[in-house]
């Protein structure tokens, strides 16, 4: 379009009518463009992540070691795509024949792969094939070296017992909106894997579950979704977590509004309790003021998981946020080093493993309320999640009734008194 305006304008500086011809011209420029659109993809699913959302996190959405798909192509290091080269190399095994079969699959489903893409990718036929047929078999690879440890070559940079860290970023790695590949080009793949351990396979959901579970807030049904409803990696990852049974949605959706935080409504009464349930979203709230929330596991990449996770749900599910609803509800009770603190003491927080990586948030409960506070306008927006609505509700309504104040500071003053007694 921009090269357009270059020629009507100089149409003009020639002394061309502003009508006539020239309008012409524009008509049929623009009809043609018009007529060149195609129908939006149902396949689209890998978007871009906003400037809005990534200006003040870069470094939460760009992959540390290894580049999948177009977005981030030719960033990452030689060392890592040898590495990757080295995967496809096991993966095809001792089959000369099998290379060919594997770029003749990845080549029918070309048209389909790059409309998965929320832009224009400005590759070949062969550059791109060539990327999705190395990078899923890389994928494919490296989910079934998880499986069997046998298999692994002894210099492996990705399964070295010395660098823990780095099979922690690579699942990061492989979290991230932007570096996907459609699930079912891995899928696809998975049916040539080769060299594998005789008997039969698991299948690629199951290896992939398997390789995250690591770390994570996982339940154990890695089953419950199905292959053919997953859109990719992260996709796939966002749907184990959900529960089993989802929650009813508002009609038409609310904006969020902000509530206390944890010391305050630990100041109205409210007891905050540790739920023995393993999906995040379970939180209850009873009316003897007692709140249950799941244990979340704050290893060091759950940073930039839950801004991948939330920027994906901003794209393909902004009416079941489930992510961004958990992450404004946190937001709002973990504000201070003091609200922090008792999530922490009340073992609702709790902090993984952190051995080998640079920072720390060990016992560091400013971190943590950073952490969350860094979240800010990112989690404000409309939902539709009716579970997450009704417990703001009750949590405001329940700090506002002047008798709960009111047991909680005579119950306070009570204990005060036995200890100043003893």
């Amino acid at each position: 379009m921009a090269g357009a305006r270059q020629n009507f304008a100089v149409g003009r500086h020639r002394h061309q009518p502003a009508g006539g011809n020239h309008h012409n011209q524009l008509v049929t420029y623009l009809r043609s463009k018009l007529e060149s659109l195609s129908a939006e993809s149902e396949d689209r699913c890998i978007h871009a992540v906003p400037y809005k959302i990534r200006k003040t996190h870069r470094e939460a959405f760009a992959p540390k070691h290894f580049c999948i798909g177009p977005f981030h192509r030719g960033k990452q290091s030689k060392t890592m795509e040898k590495h990757k080269l080295r995967y496809l190399e096991s993966f095809l095994g001792q089959q000369p024949n099998r290379l060919e079969e594997c770029l003749a699959a990845i080549q029918k489903l070309e048209d389909r792969t790059r409309q998965c893409y929320s832009e224009k990718i400005d590759l070949d036929s062969g550059d791109f094939v060539t990327m999705v047929l190395v990078d899923g078999a890389f994928i494919d690879e490296l989910f079934l070296l998880n499986h069997f440890p046998k298999r692994r070559a002894a210099n492996d940079i990705i399964f070295d017992p010395q660098k823990k860290v780095m099979i922690a970023e690579v699942r990061r790695d492989l979290s991230l909106m932007e570096n996907q590949l459609p699930f079912f080009v891995l899928k696809d793949l998975f049916g040539f894997a080769a060299g594998t351990q005789s008997g039969e396979l698991p299948s690629l959901l199951k290896l992939a579950y398997d390789f995250f579970k690591v770390g994570a807030n996982l339940t154990e049904e890695w089953d419950r979704i199905s292959e053919r409803d997953v859109k990719h990696l992260l996709d796939a990852l966002r749907s184990w977590y959900l529960p089993t049974e989802k929650v009813a949605r508002v009609s038409p959706s609310k904006r969020i509004e902000p509530m206390p935080r944890a010391k305050q409504l630990r100041a109205a009464g409210v007891k905050f309790k540790k739920s023995e349930s393993n999906c995040l979203f379970e939180i209850k709230f009873s009316r003897g003021g007692e709140l249950e929330i799941p244990c979340l596991e704050l290893f060091p990449e759950i940073e930039s998981f839950l801004r991948n996770v939330m920027a994906f749900e901003r794209s393909c599910y902004g009416d079941d946020s489930y992510f961004i609803d958990y992450v404004a509800f946190l937001g709002n009770l973990i504000d201070t080093r003091a609200d922090a603190k008792l999530m922490i003491k009340k073992k609702i927080i709790h902090i993984g493993d952190w051995s080998g990586h640079d920072e720390t948030v060990t016992g560091n409960d400013e971190a943590l309320a950073n952490l969350f506070n860094s979240f800010g306008n990112e989690s404000r927006f409309r939902t539709k999640n009716a579970g997450f609505c009704t417990l703001r509700h009750e949590l405001k309504t329940y700090r506002r009734t002047p008798l709960h104040k009111l047991k909680f500071s005579i119950k306070g003053n009570s204990v005060s008194k036995k200890k100043h007694q003893v």
